[in-house]
């Protein structure tokens, strides 16, 4: 448990650095050049919004993941600087 729970702190941390340098990325390179479209160029995945419905309740369920090149590569500075602070 305490190992999947490190992993979920290294992603959800990742993430976060991700975004901004995605942020970064959009004031640093002009949003039509060739960097900006590699660092934002994303990748939705999950399972799309369905709606159940059973007369007397209804209910929603749906989880989509956003991927973009900057969320990924945060994740790995996250998890290199994770690796680095366990030695």
């Amino acid at each position: 448990m305490k190992t999947v729970l490190h992993i979920l702190v290294v992603i959800v941390t990742g993430t976060l650095f991700g975004m901004v340098i995605n942020k970064l990325g959009a004031i640093w390179f002009p949003q039509t050049g060739n960097v900006h479209s590699v660092i934002s160029t994303a990748i939705n995945t999950g399972l799309n919004p369905t709606t159940v419905d059973l007369g007397v309740v209804q209910f929603t369920l749906g989880l989509i993941f956003k991927f973009d090149t900057a969320t990924v590569l945060g994740i790995f500075i996250a998890a290199f600087v994770y690796k680095q602070l366990i030695k």
